[in-house]
């Protein structure tokens, strides 16, 4: 992975560890492509970083993934 998509990796992460947030809410967080995150959540998921246990409901009245840090990485609170 090169150090660009690291970085935005790690953004990623970072934005999961606040809240659940959908792919579209994170490419708004971020200010990154759809596309691009879309396809890092992929890595993360195959991973086991990160995981949709639950679904929202789009702005096209889709059912969408609502990602979350995978329970066995989340910090005691």
């Amino acid at each position: 992975m090169n150090k660009l998509a690291a970085q935005d990796r790690d953004r990623i992460l970072q934005c999961l560890h606040t809240m659940p947030m959908t792919v579209a809410q994170i490419s708004q967080q971020l200010h990154l492509s759809t596309a691009r995150v879309s396809g890092i959540v992929q890595i993360l998921k195959s991973e086991g970083l990160i995981h949709a246990p639950r679904c929202t409901t789009g702005p096209r009245g889709k059912p969408v993934n609502l990602w979350e840090i995978h329970p066995s990485l989340k910090s005691p609170e």
